[in-house]
């Protein structure tokens, strides 16, 4: 089985995904902390949003791939984000401007690019998108503490959600994945990961 992850930046998909590898003794791909991040991504705005764009993509694809050679042998595995395989839904809508404006020079190629991706990237089975109301969303946002995120005025565009929401739906229709809505809470990744079992326990 392959599962990945879906939801804001900060929503815990990371802790979430590592706990719920834990519990099911699962291969879990994750992506690279922020202080692995290198200068090109650190320093966005002279690089350009789409050099950053695409090192995270190119980061970010081998673990679909990984996933689902995994799958095909019989495994388990998880990966914490599923964002380019969402993406061509949502980029260019204005709560994304923050991450590639559609006057960039590169935003053309950019959506092009992840129009493949839609339609051409490894599908998970399940995708998992964790849901948080405002406040949490601050709360963990705090927590994290990202300069990525300071910079990039995240917490301006709570209204993201629901556009990465309507994608993860879209993508279960299109791509027929089993898509499981977890309200995210503020208690531990494994509260959160316990819950996310029992609900992939309904498709056993």
């Amino acid at each position: 089985m392959f599962i990945a992850f879906a939801g804001l930046p900060s929503s815990g998909k990371s802790s979430t995904a590592r706990a719920l590898g834990r519990i099911m003794e699962a291969e879990t791909l994750l992506e690279p902390e922020e202080s692995d991040w290198p200068l090109l991504v650190q320093e966005r705005a002279v690089m350009g949003a789409f050099t950053a764009l695409t090192w995270f993509r190119t980061v970010r694809v081998p673990k679909l791939f990984r996933a689902e050679d995994k799958r095909t042998q019989g495994g388990s595995v998880i990966v914490d984000s599923y964002y380019d395989v969402l993406i061509g839904d949502y980029l260019g809508k204005p709560a994304f401007n923050w991450l590639m404006p559609t006057n960039d020079p590169y935003f053309d190629a950019a959506s092009a690019m992840v129009r493949e991706d839609w339609n051409r990237l490894p599908k998970a089975d399940v995708l998992v998108f964790l849901y948080l109301d405002e406040d949490t969303w601050m709360d963990f946002m705090k927590k994290r503490d990202r300069d990525f995120d300071r910079s990039a005025q995240l917490e301006s565009h709570f209204e993201m959600q629901e556009l990465m929401l309507q994608a993860s739906r879209r993508a279960a229709t299109e791509h027929h994945t089993k898509l499981l809505v977890i309200e995210q809470r503020s208690g531990s990744p494994e509260d959160t990961a316990l819950r996310v079992r029992d609900r992939l326990e309904e498709f056993a």
